[in-house]
């Protein structure tokens, strides 16, 4: 897919979204027909595969072992990329298709993955990392940022990825506003011409 033409798709999903962002029932619909059809070969194909394998290298970077959640998890890609010898893996994902698929793909990871909304999701834990994978244009940043303050330990650091588009450059410095020293870098597949924009860092206290 062309990045002129992927930019176009995700743009009219974000408008489509908006519309349904308050009814579950309809947004879990929404996506579990996206993974039903080839929504996840797209994510899965090399064309893909660099952004997650950096974000992957950046976790193993920044801490040895801890506890991972990764918000929008889709069919576990980032779980495939990490030691689960050394990390504690949770992936919460609002479609079932993508959690079924996961769940096929690794096994042994069957309890890691939860059908959730991100929104619905309660927890005592605490968690050294946060991910958010091309997520945050299709949920309310605001709310998004308060609930991970929530969920983040005291040092903890949280990962987003933005796809190279007009809404998603947007929110770039609304993100790089709620980080303390932010980290970006840009993630570009020359093949394809696909671009992702990776900010990281601690929440600003």
């Amino acid at each position: 897919m062309k990045k002129r033409d992927a930019g176009k798709t995700v743009s009219s999903e974000i408008k489509k979204i908006k519309t349904i962002y308050q009814d579950t029932r309809v947004l879990k619909k929404f996506w579990d027909t996206r993974y039903t059809k080839t929504y996840h070969e797209v994510l899965e194909s090399g064309n893909e595969i660099g952004r997650h394998g950096i974000i992957a290298e950046y976790i193993k970077r920044l801490i040895k072992r801890g506890n991972i959640l990764d918000i929008g998890c889709g069919t576990g890609i980032l779980a495939e990329l990490l030691d689960m010898k050394v990390f504690y893996y949770l992936g919460l994902d609002i479609s079932k298709e993508a959690v079924v698929k996961a769940t096929e793909k690794l096994p042994a990871l069957k309890s890691r993955f939860k059908n959730i909304r991100f929104e619905d999701f309660n927890t005592r834990d605490l968690y050294n990392v946060i991910v958010c994978n091309e997520v945050v244009y299709y949920m309310d940043i605001e709310i998004l940022f308060q609930k991970c303050a929530k969920l983040l330990d005291e040092d903890g650091h949280i990962i987003v990825s933005i796809f190279d588009f007009k809404e998603g450059r947007e929110l770039i410095p609304i993100i790089k506003e709620k980080l303390e020293s932010p980290f970006e870098m840009t993630i570009y597949n020359k093949t394809v011409n696909l671009k992702w924009h990776l900010i990281a860092g601690k929440l600003e206290q």
